[in-house]
Parts: structure tokens; sequence; C-alpha cells
């Protein structure tokens, strides 16, 4: 009698101590990859050619997921919103599992795309910038358009009441600037929520870079909201009640033309809703965001190649004559900046 009690002992340690995995499930890149993964079955391919090799595991234990299936992992979740088990499910893996890929694949990401995607174009490509931007609001000498949005995020464990926004919720201050095509030129997500947005503008290594004189093209400018100072380079809108006809068109023409970021912020959103609210710590939710404007900018460069796209702009680049007339205005102050943009508009 006893020693059959062991022997059931025994095999209920056994059992106990047996691995079981699951089946790796709905990766099938054939069925819906725009709706489940926010990514074109090219664009998915795109990104694994330069980030497969980094990706593989070196060993085979555990049916550690191949390069494809983290990746896909990786976007369900950021297209989804979902939690870690929810994602989890849906694929054959554990929980832990989702967790640790999404931060591989984040590292690996930023590492081998973000350079070479959240920038301005090539000098020869920015010329047609300003052009495109005049197309949409009639506002001349425009590089991009800058703006913050508020990404949700758990309490964080340290100085918790800085990153409560004026909405009351715990958040990043994500700056950010757009082209006229929505793709991304600039992030920055080191700022909790409550930071003002002209803050966040001081410390970022964009404001650095304009301030020492870069340029994307001669005499470009950034439209901002009533939020940023006026400079040399950035220019709000006129806080004071528009009288005359020409503070009038400058104000709408730059409305017209700035409300492209927030198009962006839209645009970003609803592609990826993870970014809604972020139920992470602000360091990690920082990569994920900008991980997320990273597969939105190779979306974006794909868009480009639109014809009806490419079309609209050249039937528009006559209208534009008026506004190459500027002269080199580097050396104006920010006032006579300002000044040379609402003659324009005589």
């Amino acid at each position: 009698m006893l020693r059959f009690e062991l022997f059931s002992i025994l095999e209920d340690e056994h059992s106990h101590n047996s691995r079981v995995t699951n089946e790796r499930i709905n990766y099938n890149l054939d069925i819906s990859a725009v709706e489940n993964f926010r990514l074109t079955r090219s664009q998915i391919e795109k990104i694994l050619l330069k980030t497969g090799a980094h990706l593989q595991y070196t060993s085979k234990r555990n049916m550690c997921l191949n390069p494809l299936q983290q990746l896909l992992t990786t976007l369900h979740w950021l297209g989804n919103g979902g939690q870690y088990h929810g994602i989890a499910k849906m694929h054959g893996v554990h929980k832990s599992t989702v967790c640790r890929v999404i931060y591989r694949v984040a590292n690996i990401v930023i590492n081998e795309f973000m350079d070479v995607t959240i920038r301005w174009p090539e000098f020869e490509e920015n010329q047609n910038i300003a052009t495109q931007f005049f197309n949409i609001g009639g506002f001349p000498q425009v590089a991009g358009c800058i703006d913050g949005t508020m990404i949700d995020t758990d309490a964080p464990n340290v100085n918790e009441e800085q990153f409560v926004n004026r909405h009351g919720n715990h958040a990043i201050n994500a700056m950010m600037v757009c082209g006229p095509n929505f793709q991304i030129y600039a992030v920055n997500c080191n700022w909790p929520g409550s930071v003002h947005d002209a803050r966040v503008l001081r410390n970022s290594n964009l404001f650095g870079r304009f301030e020492n004189g870069f340029r994307p093209f001669p005499n470009a400018v950034i439209l901002g909201d009533s939020a940023y100072p006026l400079l040399n380079w950035l220019i709000p809108p006129l806080r004071n009640n528009p009288t005359s006809p020409q503070e009038q068109l400058f104000n709408r023409a730059h409305k017209k033309t700035r409300r492209i970021i927030e198009n962006c912020f839209g645009i970003l959103k609803e592609k990826f809703p993870c970014l809604n609210h972020l139920r992470l710590q602000p360091e990690k939710a920082a990569k994920i965001i900008i991980m997320c404007c990273t597969f939105h900018n190779i979306c974006r460069m794909d868009a480009q190649n639109d014809v009806d796209y490419d079309e609209e702009i050249m039937n528009g680049a006559n209208e534009n004559e008026k506004e190459q007339s500027f002269q080199n205005t580097e050396s104006l102050n920010n006032s006579e900046r300002l000044q040379s943009l609402l003659n324009w508009f005589n």
C-alpha cells in the first residue's frame, strides 16, 4: 500500500513538471493583414528584411517565436489596444512572452529604422515640401507643423504628480512635427504630461538644430499654435484679434495649414489604438510611441508613391511662383520675420 502511494506521488510530480507548449496560431498574412497587423504584407516584409537577423533566437528550445511571429505579435498588440493576455490567447503564447517580444522588437526597430524614417527628406525632395504645404492652405515657406499630443499612461512609480496633465490623467506630452503627407519629421516623448508644449520644444534636439542654423530648405518655417513662441523659424498665429484683411488672411492660411498636425495625430492613433492608453510605465511607453511613429512613416512613405497625389502636387506647382520670391530671411529677427510673412499676404 505504501509502495503504491509513493509511486502515485512520483507520477504526479512528473506530470506537474512536464512542459506544455501551445500551437502558434493566427500568423497568416494572407488573411486580413492590414486589419490585424496594421501594415501591408510588403511593408512587413520590408521591416523583416532589416530586423530578421536581430530577432532570430539562437536557441530552438521551448518553441521560441521566429522573427516573423515576433513582429506580427507586436503589430497585433499595437493595432489592437488590448492587454497582453488577450494577444497571448490569440496566438497561443504566454502573456509574459508577448511582453518580452514587444520590447525586444521595439528596441530593434528603433535602432534600425528611426534615424532613416523619422527625419526630413533629402534636400532634393525638400524642394516640394513648401509647394505641397502651399497647396493645402496658402501659407508660404512651410517645412512642417508642430504640436504636442497627450498619450495616457499608467501612473508611474516615481514623480507621479508630474505626469498628471490638465485633464487629470497620467500622460506623456509627445511633441511631433509632420509634413504635408502626414509623415513625421521629428518626435520627442521625454516629458511628462504636466510640462508645457513650449518647454518640451525648448529642451528638444529639434530646437537646438534650428537655433544653430539647420533648415530643411532656405527660409523654411514651422507652424505652431499659440502655445509656442515666435522665432525666426517658428511661426504661431497672431495672438491679438486680427482686424485688417492682411492679418485675417494670415491667420486663415495658418489655421488651414497647421491643421495637418492634428490630422496626423488622428491617423496615428487610429492606426495604433494602443496609443489611446498605454498601460505602461513612462520609459517603456516612450519607446512604444517612437516605434508607432516609425511604422506610421513606413506607411506614409509608401503612400507618397500614389500617382493621384503626385499629380495633384504638380498641378498646383504654378500657384507657388509668388512664394519663391522670398529673399534670404535667416538674418532677420523674430518680429521682422513675422512681418515679412505678413507682407506676403498683401
